[in-house]
């Protein structure tokens, strides 16, 4: 075991580079401390300080200015790129009519600037940050922001409505309180924003418009601009000849049609994905996608395969060529924990096509039985119909799957696969569908109860329903209100690498212990491992203590918030003991919202 790598337990353990540390959130007293209402808030500025015989970094000179900063205009945004230097990171400034009075720290050479207004000119100003804060000498460019027209698509959707996702439009498929989709606002709006609290648990938005094929070579294709797939994550396009409102990631039905696009260790692939297994073949490798930036991804299809286009550009190409005419197509999302996705453009171009009329379906309750008695209640009035499509999870290890049926009401109806053939094997989504008649369409307490019946260990993981209006039925209100905006995630401070190193600052050996005398503690504040959403929060400088004893206070602010660096600080150890000692890192930020946060490194004196 590394003794000098060993960090107490806290709040939870993160382990960077090879270094274990221990993060919380902490008020502005002593270690340790908790973030109360009658604690005092933590500073936003710092006074340097050394404890006898401790050396901290000081700053230079002020930072080079960025180079050939470009500004590429998009529909109600604007992507800013540059080169030059690497900085410790960046801060933009925007506005219109020459006022600047947007402001956004970074940590990577590029941005996006979304919500503006099509048509008008922003201006931009991006400096260089050091590690203390120090700015360069500003770049300066503009553009206007402009709409791509998509002409002749059956379908078309911005989602810049203030009730996106439209109900008539669009179904959202996910498991019980794992995500929200929404507009968004402030630095997000324009698009819509998918949340999602639970990992690798995907989302998917379900088109009620059908995607049909054309009578032509070039069969027609789904195009999505999102900044989807992000760290670690996954972005899929199902298109499926069934009635189906998810597809598992393991069991495609017959016939479907997959782009995946996935995300992990640095690398991002695209591939065309069919039961069959039929192979993609890579024409050149997909760029590193950066935080928070819309790319446009296409699937086309063709007679002669499959085509997979990124920003206009062909990444990759398959045999596939679909069997069907007309498919349910289904956008999903998938990542970490907190992961924020956003959606800034759906369309088809394809053969002209149209959503069925939209009935506002109530909730519904699902449980799965051997047997239910006859229900009563409220019926659903206006409707001629209804189907309800679901997702069944079993652990069922039979060939082949059994019969089901559906007790809605008082009537028992077939509950039949969605896509004939679609995968039965256990821990795979096998997904089904049932047509009701609408005077078995009786709600209790608001919500349709239904029953699966049968004797299986089983579970729904999703339940849709679509109603058929009956002729002559109201059209259904327009919500007199939209749906609450998402906000983007909280800003958070730089992330926390720490190594202690002899007093040459060199490495020291695995399990060997440090001499007493001077060590160097090489800190790294990692701006784009913190970097969350639209940028990172402002720092105001970090303290270092050892044993609890505070030894070290270095501000990071002097020209404005800091955002990352690396930095080298001298600690005397002549007085330890022999044994385990503990260096805590503590940041803090130049706004009082932003939550100070603490990092541990141990080591050991022989």
């Amino acid at each position: 075991m590394n003794r000098r790598r060993i960090a107490v337990v806290a709040a939870g353990v993160v382990l960077f580079g090879g270094v274990v540390a221990v993060l919380r959130s902490t008020g502005a007293g002593e270690p340790g401390a908790r973030a109360s209402t009658s604690a005092p808030p933590p500073p936003t500025s710092l006074v340097p300080f050394a404890a006898e015989g401790v050396l901290t970094p000081t700053p230079g000179d002020a930072p080079a200015p960025p180079d050939h900063l470009r500004v590429v205009a998009g529909p109600r945004r604007l992507q800013v790129r540059w080169t030059g230097e690497d900085a410790a990171g960046y801060e933009i400034r925007w506005g219109r009519d020459g006022r600047l009075d947007r402001t956004r720290l970074i940590a990577q050479p590029v941005t996006q600037l979304d919500g503006l207004d099509d048509g008008v000119t922003h201006q931009v100003e991006v400096r260089a940050v050091d590690a203390f804060g120090q700015r360069s000498e500003p770049v300066r460019g503009e553009g206007t922001p402009s709409g791509r027209a998509e002409d002749g698509y059956a379908l078309v959707d911005r989602f810049d409505q203030p009730d996106a996702p439209d109900p008539a439009r669009w179904r959202l498929a996910t498991r019980p309180n794992c995500a929200r989709a929404g507009p968004g606002e402030g630095d997000t709006g324009a698009r819509l924003v998918i949340s999602s609290t639970c990992a690798a648990a995907p989302v998917s938005l379900r088109s009620r418009t059908p995607f049909v094929l054309r009578d032509a070579d070039d069969l027609g294709r789904v195009v999505v601009e999102t900044d989807a797939p992000g760290d670690d994550g996954e972005l899929t396009v199902d298109l499926v000849p069934g009635p189906v409102s998810t597809v598992s990631g393991e069991g495609l039905p017959p016939d479907a049609v997959r782009l995946r696009v996935a995300t992990g260790n640095g690398t991002t692939s695209a591939e065309v994905r069919t039961p069959d297994g039929t192979p993609t073949t890579a024409t050149r490798a997909v760029p590193e996608l950066e935080r928070g930036i819309t790319h446009r991804w296409e699937l086309a299809l063709r007679r002669d395969g499959a085509r997979v286009l990124l920003d206009g550009e062909m990444v990759a190409t398959s045999p596939a060529v679909p069997r069907w005419r007309e498919a349910a197509a289904l956008l999903s999302v998938s990542g970490p924990t907190g992961q924020r996705v956003h959606v800034g453009l759906v369309a088809f171009d394809a053969a002209p096509a149209t959503a069925p009329p939209h009935v506002p379906p109530p909730a519904v309750r699902t449980a799965i039985a051997p047997d239910a008695p006859p229900t009563t209640g409220t019926p659903v009035r206006h409707v001629t119909g209804g189907q309800v499509r679901m997702t069944l999870l079993h652990s069922d290890a039979s060939p082949t799957a059994p019969e089901f049926a559906l007790a809605v009401g008082a009537a028992r109806v077939p509950l039949r696969p969605a896509v004939p053939g679609a995968p039965w094997r256990p821990g795979v989504g096998y997904p089904v569908v049932a047509d009701v008649p609408a005077e078995a369409l009786v709600l209790v307490d608001g919500e349709l109860p239904v029953t699966v019946l049968t004797g299986l260990k089983a579970q729904a993981t999703h339940v849709d329903l679509e109603l058929v209006p009956a002729p002559g039925a109201p059209a259904p209100p327009r919500p007199s209100a939209g749906s609450t905006p998402l906000s983007g995630p909280e800003q958070v401070l730089a992330r926390v690498h720490g190594t202690v190193l002899d007093a040459s600052g060199r490495p020291v050996p695995e399990n060997s212990p440090i001499q007493r005398g001077r060590v160097v503690f090489d800190l790294v504040l990692d701006g784009r491992s913190g970097q969350r959403g639209t940028g990172v929060a402002g720092l105001a400088g970090f303290t270092v203590r050892l044993d609890g004893d505070r030894v070290a206070a270095v501000p990071t602010n002097l020209g404005g918030p800091g955002v990352a660096g690396r930095y080298r600080l001298a600690l005397n150890t002549g007085g330890l003991s022999h044994g385990p000692h503990m260096i805590e890192v503590q940041l803090f930020g130049t706004s009082a919202d932003t939550r100070p946060t603490s990092a541990f490194v141990s080591f050991f004196v022989g």
